[in-house]
């Protein structure tokens, strides 16, 4: 009895979780605090590579940022890191950031940026 209560209590816990929604963006990190600036021009993907602008405060500009994909359904998700620390300064910068992009990210269907507030910016 112990069995067949086991196996009725697993087979509903998978029929759960298969109807369940998967929000992507929540195993998405985007590293310490910045913001993607969006203008008519960027971001945009320019030949196999994205421009993009930033902005952040701290107490110097050149914060390192890294470039994260994933895809998924045909579309490539991009998203930036910011591997520099957050700084306790106040003052406030803006720099263009350019990431030359694979062939397997060029060749998905649809290219979208995922800024650190959410926004799915589509670039293809």
């Amino acid at each position: 009895m112990r069995t067949f209560s086991f196996i009725l209590l697993f087979t509903f816990y998978i029929g759960c979780s298969d109807n369940q929604s998967v929000n992507l963006s929540d195993e998405i990190e985007f590293g310490a605090g910045y913001s993607i600036i969006t203008t008519s021009d960027l971001p945009n993907i320019n030949n196999d590579t994205l421009d993009t602008k930033v902005s952040y405060s701290g107490c110097s500009d050149g914060h390192e940022f890294e470039l994260k994909n994933r895809t998924a359904n045909s579309t490539a998700e991009l998203w930036l890191f910011k591997k520099t620390d957050d700084q306790p300064c106040d003052a406030y910068f803006e720099e263009e950031k350019t990431y030359n992009l694979s062939e397997s990210i060029l060749s998905a269907e649809n290219i979208v940026l995922i800024t650190p507030t959410e926004d799915r910016i589509t670039l293809k």
